[in-house]
């Protein structure tokens, strides 16, 4: 403490020093400048004496030798003068200099000795006051008031404060770093073991697919003003997969594509308020592995309105309203023709083709039981437009017009995921009429529950659907209980799911590839995961399918399946390394 008052006197000291300098110098250059005036006024009233003077000849000339003699002397005088002053001036610059040169000395050897005895002699229960430290030239009353209103040091509370907001500065700096012209970056990449294993029948065949895969992700976000953001993400995955953004190693050297997977603008005039377009995950997507693939994205808009809910006896706290519109095709016919792909897809030739559509809207209540507890209820319907163009972009017949053209590239294959009942082996129209897809959701969580020294989140979750747009099999079901979460090393998660997905429940090629290896629906599945925090950026994950098939073909009843009841049990493995940045 005493070593920064010393500081702080030698800085008040130079900036006192440098200031006499400015003022010396200033005052000696207009001493020298009224000199000069001075004289130049003798010199122009003796002019003005010498030229006015009405004396005989002989006597001017006289008085005009002795006026010539006095200005002579005067001018000696005067360069004589300002010599002895300039030395002066430069006498006490030097000394002035000398001076500052030895406090600047002074005022290294002291930082010097403050650094070393900090290091050496760390303290830290105190934080060193920040009142004003004393100047020399100060007289005793004023130091003894300066430091009357010194600070005493700071509490241990204090100091704990100072170290949190230290931190905090230090997460705000790390903030900033990543910050690029207001361009925020960030990402994930995982590496993962992928097994798929099934034994062979009269049914099905065998199944053994053991392979790596990597998935990489890069997010760039702008704040364009406080209710404008950008957002993208670029990302591995094939293109004719939807439903990944995994990268098999596999196509020996070749490099892999890294393409858009999210593309929009946010619009939130306010935190109840929100407009979004471009392509984006889903309205209702939970990552839960039931609705949809955690990988799938739509290109459309969706809203969002929330409204808060005062306090209630139900302990309501929050209505949200959402609504998606998304656009799956865009076939730009006006008269389809006999021998287009559409006509398989149950197109009459000679119309015009429409777009095939998404809209789903819905609603999610949130509310809290007690101080521990919380829950929400949500309930929504998805109402798709022209469904079977999505069967018929599955198809190597149906790809082209319904997903090359609108790309402007020829695809390898076609759009993976297929799983429906469709009304014939292989075919474009799927075998329930619509898919008007209700459902409701409910999840009751605890953030914080005990066992043993460790606090981890816990919840339960239970979804349910049905296809009203038909009248059977049209129902699909997930139960999960969730202990844990990981943030950071030693953090572990512990998942349990059972999923029941009827033929004509969902959309195939939209829910999960995971939960329904080779077949997204007409499936029931139990599913475990294991998650272990390694750092706070990395995660080793552990996720094992056991997969049967719910229901066999029915030619009469029009009734096709890809992957038929009585097959062997399907399991899939699914161990990867996350890490994020």
């Amino acid at each position: 403490m005493e070593n920064r008052r010393i500081i702080t006197r030698l800085v008040a000291g130079t900036i006192l020093l440098a200031g006499c300098v400015g003022a010396s110098v200033s005052t000696g250059a207009a001493e020298t400048h009224e000199s000069s005036g001075v004289t130049q006024k003798e010199r122009e009233s003796g002019r003005r004496s010498s030229v006015s003077s009405g004396a005989p000849r002989r006597p001017i000339r006289q008085s005009s030798d002795e006026a010539g003699a006095r200005a002579t002397g005067s001018i000696v005088d005067e360069v004589a003068l300002l010599k002895e002053q300039v030395a002066l001036q430069q006498e006490q610059t030097e000394q002035l200099r000398s001076v500052l040169e030895e406090q600047r000395r002074m005022l290294e050897q002291a930082l010097i000795t403050l650094q070393a005895s900090s290091i050496q002699n760390p303290n830290l229960g105190q934080v060193a006051s920040l009142g004003p430290a004393v100047p020399t030239g100060l007289n005793a009353e004023a130091a003894s008031r300066a430091a009357a209103t010194s600070p005493a040091p700071a509490t241990q509370a204090e100091v704990q404060q100072y170290t949190h907001e230290v931190d905090g500065l230090a997460a705000k700096m790390d903030a900033t770093l990543k910050n690029l012209g207001g361009f925020k970056f960030g990402g994930d990449f995982r590496f993962r073991a992928d097994v798929q294993a099934r034994s062979g029948n009269s049914v099905a065949g065998p199944l053994q697919n053991i392979r790596s895969r990597y998935r990489l992700r890069l997010n760039v976000d702008k704040e364009l003003d406080p209710r404008f953001r950008f957002h993208m993400q670029l990302s591995t995955g094939p293109l004719n997969n939807g439903i990944t953004n995994d990268q098999d190693f596999a196509a020996t050297v070749a490099k892999h594509p890294f393409s858009i997977a999210e593309a929009y603008v946010d619009f939130h005039p306010n935190s109840n308020f929100a407009l979004r377009g471009g392509r984006m995950e889903e309205a209702f997507a939970y990552n839960m592995r039931f609705l949809w693939d955690d990988d799938v994205r739509f290109n459309g808009f969706q809203q969002v309105v929330k409204v808060p809910v005062n306090s209630n006896r139900l302990g309501i706290k929050s209505v949200e309203f959402r609504a998606g519109e998304y656009f799956l095709s865009n076939p730009n016919v006006v008269v389809l023709s006999a021998i287009s792909p559409f006509v398989s897809a149950g197109y009459q030739p000679g119309q015009k083709m429409r777009d095939a559509n998404l809209f789903h809207p819905g609603a999610v209540v949130r509310g809290g039981l007690g101080s521990n507890w919380s829950h929400q209820f949500a309930t929504d319907i998805q109402i798709y437009r022209n469904p079977n163009q999505i069967q018929l972009a599955s198809l190597a017949s149906g790809f082209p017009v319904v997903v090359s053209n609108g790309l402007g590239i020829a695809l390898a294959g076609p759009i993976t995921g297929s799983g429906n009942a469709t009304t014939a082996p292989g075919g474009a129209i799927y075998s329930a009429r619509n898919f008007q897809i209700v459902r409701a959701g409910y999840r009751l969580e605890r953030p914080s529950l005990m066992l043993g020294a460790r606090a981890m989140p816990f919840w339960l979750d239970f979804q349910a659907t049905r296809n009203t747009g038909t009248s059977k099999l049209r129902d699909a079901f997930m139960a999960s209980a969730n202990v844990g979460a990981v943030t950071g090393f030693g953090d572990v998660r512990f998942l349990y799911q059972f999923a029941i997905k009827d033929a004509n429940s969902l959309i195939s090629q939209f829910t999960d590839d995971d939960l329904g290896t080779g077949s997204g629906v007409n499936i029931s599945v139990h599913a475990l995961r294991f998650d272990l925090g390694l750092t706070r950026f990395l995660q080793w994950q552990n996720l094992l399918f056991i997969q049967d098939e719910r229901r066999s073909s029915n030619p009469a009843e029009q009734f096709f399946v890809p992957l038929e009841r009585g097959a062997n049990t399907t399991f899939r493995y699914l161990g990867q390394l996350a890490f994020t940045f």
